[in-house]
């Protein structure tokens, strides 16, 4: 089982629309602003190609907007996804074999420092004490509030959920007591934080980037069981259950 991570590199408001994406999409997308418009076709564009890459599926199939907001297919068979949008990059996370997915990405210096210290206020003192003991405090504050961001919308709790995650950086856990299963890499880029949360049985993580032209790239091959994912990388996985109802360190 792996997951597959592809991002849209340049403008989506200038791609090329696939044409294996349903009419009835590109129709819904004209009621959009142009900004809106542009990322919702480039969301979709990347879920199509990826469909097409991992299954050989040439169209598109059809999707409904589940109760908490987020899109899915229609058909339960076919595989869970995860759409997260930051500044002009789009980015898609598809996760194969029953697995369930959550993506989220943010620009690294996007916010203020006031902003920063706001976000602070919804973290545990763990991961307080981590943001602070770090060289880069605007990086390690997005680092982690992009990991918290990627699992709950792997459980569909969204910010309804917050209290109900725990991350600890610092030993390589999290515990979420909707969903006690899941792993999640998070890693740091010049200007560009991204976190996918994936179900354990998720060995490998794909990365790709896809331009306006259609071209693929591919980046790097993650190994989930890996602890040195990266210099500037975060691998959380689930505490066993028997020590969920320990008191937070």
């Amino acid at each position: 089982m792996a997951g597959h991570f592809v991002r849209w590199t340049g403008d989506p408001g200038f791609a090329a629309i696939d044409m294996r994406i349903p009419q009835t999409i590109v129709d819904t997308a004209q009621q959009f602003a142009d900004k809106r418009r542009g990322r919702f076709l480039a969301a979709r564009t990347l879920l199509a190609q990826l469909m097409l890459r991992v299954y050989g599926i040439n169209e598109l199939p059809r999707l409904i907007t589940q109760a908490n907001g987020r899109p899915a297919f229609a058909d339960r068979e076919l595989p869970d996804f995860s759409i997260a949008y930051a500044g002009n990059t789009v980015g898609v996370l598809l996760a194969q074999e029953g697995g369930r997915a959550g993506l989220d990405m943010e620009i690294v210096r996007a916010r203020s420092r006031q902003t920063q210290e706001q976000l602070l206020q919804g973290l545990t003192s763990g991961e307080i004490a981590w943001v602070n003991a770090q060289q880069d405090f605007a990086e390690a504050v997005t680092q982690i509030w992009t990991l918290r961001q990627s699992i709950l919308k792997l459980t569909g709790e969204g910010d309804q959920g917050l209290d109900s995650l725990r991350l600890l950086p610092g030993a390589g856990r999290l515990r979420s007591s909707f969903n006690p299963d899941i792993q999640v890499i998070c890693d740091a880029e010049p200007m560009l934080v991204w976190s996918c949360a994936l179900s354990p049985a998720a060995r490998s993580l794909h990365l790709w980037e896809m331009d306006n032209t259609l071209q693929w790239r591919a980046l790097r091959e993650v190994e989930m069981g890996k602890s040195d994912v990266g210099p500037h990388a975060l691998r959380l996985t689930s505490l066993p259950a028997e020590r969920s109802a320990h008191p937070e360190v």
